[in-house]
């Protein structure tokens, strides 16, 4: 799939569903992926090796610390704990 592709399915599901851009969250993991990550209002770079660091809000390669990071900023909500029948 082409770059431009990804981001132009996003603009569409986005448009379909009214979803704000300050709502998408994306993932990248190369330059592939940067008109990916500037639709989204969060952007995260995931084993990019530095490759992202100008594109993306936050930048890792271990996903544990991109769940944290994405919970402390409100980007994420906390999980519900199961309910017990």
């Amino acid at each position: 799939m082409s770059p431009r592709s990804k981001a132009e399915i996003v603009r569409q599901l986005a448009r379909k569903y009214g979803v704000e851009k300050d709502n998408i969250l994306a993932f990248g993991d190369g330059l592939m992926d940067v008109p990916l990550l500037a639709e989204a209002g969060v952007a995260v770079g995931i084993h990019s090796n530095g490759k992202l660091r100008e594109h993306v809000h936050f930048e890792t390669s271990d996903y544990q610390e991109a769940h944290r990071w994405l919970l402390e900023r409100g980007a994420l909500a906390p999980a519900k704990p199961a309910q017990k029948d």
